[in-house]
């Protein structure tokens, strides 16, 4: 039988029991019935953090990823055209054989996404007119609208369409911290300032005071438990209660019980409380005629429960018992919240200027995402989940989704 070490839900109290996942046991110091899950099993604390942060690097790693040449082009007969404008026709004459109106459109929003009619996107045009049928009016209409919106195009200051020849690649990290750098220019707050405002740009505003609460969240926390040996916050004054029966379950009265400096009595239930007491660990005589006295070392922690329930025998002697660390610390550590909240409000960041630039919705997206996690003492989570339902309105404004 594999025994596992789980936590009481009531006292914190760690015992290990041999029963499965799912089924309940009973907590030998308070008697609770507790059920076996996952959250409760006591793991090692360190390797837990460092799945978290794995799992928060690689929601990262994903959230980042940027276009290069290499991805955004497909090369056919020793000629390069543009990928996605290929696979979108791949996709709509899987079934059929003529290009309609709507088609035409699909392909339009695909050739427009950048502010750049690329020369690989020109070809990639000839290329379908001539190898794929077109109703008339399907081909007529493509034609206008890339002519009207080549005479209207400004194109953007960076060059951010994969398919032109100027385009310089770069590593996702980069590209990410690039798009921050334009988005936070004089010129482009001052733009946001004097002009209407769109629901995207809005939730990129919103992200931006996130940012700023989730690293205050961060340094707070991290100020708050800074060379402190642990998260319980152990400066005010603690309380023992508990009973005491025989080894027949009969509650004992009158037993005289020590600790530190107080002392008291078990009532006729057999109960004691001790109050006021001070410091992290305390040592608690148990003492009575007829019975071996009981001596017990156990942490004591402020603001929680201190339960010691203790059973006593018969006879002359002494008892010497040790529980000392066997509360364990609730999850998740406190310690661990201050890089946590302030690596997510980074990402917020980069969500933020992806918002006000209207250019990658994954990004922005993920931008709301950590911006939950990154807590900004409530205030910035609630932020964030006004900001995601600005970013679902703009979905059709990103050039990049």
């Amino acid at each position: 039988m594999v025994e596992s070490k789980i936590r009481c839900t009531t006292c914190y109290n760690v015992f290990n029991t041999g029963k499965e996942m799912g089924t309940k046991a009973t907590c030998p110091m308070c008697d609770s019935a507790v059920l076996i899950n996952e959250k409760n099993i006591v793991g090692d604390i360190k390797k837990q953090i460092s799945d978290l942060s794995s799992k928060i690097g690689n929601e990262v790693k994903k959230a980042i990823t940027g276009k290069t040449k290499e991805k955004s082009t497909l090369t056919v007969k020793g000629k390069k055209y543009d990928k996605e404008l290929m696979d979108l026709v791949f996709e709509i004459t899987k079934n059929k054989t003529e290009i309609n109106l709507n088609d035409s459109k699909k392909i339009f929003s695909k050739v427009k996404d950048y502010n750049d009619y690329t020369v690989i996107e020109k070809q990639t045009v000839a290329h379908i007119r001539k190898k794929y049928k077109f109703t008339s009016e399907a081909n007529k209409w493509l034609r206008n609208e890339i002519r009207k919106e080549a005479k209207t195009r400004i194109k953007d200051k960076r060059v951010k369409d994969p398919t032109n020849e100027d385009f310089k690649d770069e590593t996702p990290l980069k590209m990410a911290f690039t798009n921050i750098k334009d988005a936070y220019t004089w010129e482009n707050i001052n733009n946001l300032s004097e002009k209407p405002k769109s629901n995207a740009q809005w939730a990129g505003i919103l992200l931006s005071i996130v940012f700023v609460l989730g690293l205050l969240s961060g340094v707070m926390y991290g100020l708050k438990w800074n060379n402190q040996e642990d998260q319980w916050d152990n400066n005010g004054l603690s309380s023992v209660h508990g009973s005491v029966i025989d080894e027949n379950g009969n509650a004992i009265e009158g037993v005289a019980v020590y600790g530190g400096n107080k002392q008291t009595t078990t009532n006729n239930q057999g109960q004691y409380y001790l109050y006021d007491l001070q410091g992290e660990e305390i040592s608690i005589l148990f003492s009575v005629e007829g019975y071996k006295d009981v001596s017990v070392w156990m942490d004591i922690r402020s603001g929680s429960a201190n339960i010691l329930e203790i059973e006593i025998e018969k006879g002359d002697g002494n008892i010497k018992l040790d529980f000392r660390k066997e509360i364990a610390e609730p999850w998740p550590p406190n310690y661990a919240l201050a890089p946590i909240f302030m690596i997510s409000a980074i990402i917020t960041l980069m969500g933020s200027a992806a918002a006000l630039l209207q250019e990658n919705f994954k990004i922005a997206i993920t931008g709301c995402l950590f911006g939950i996690i990154s807590y900004g003492f409530l205030i910035g989570s609630i932020l964030s989940v006004v900001a995601l339902a600005l970013l679902l309105l703009d979905y059709q404004k990103f050039n990049n989704t």
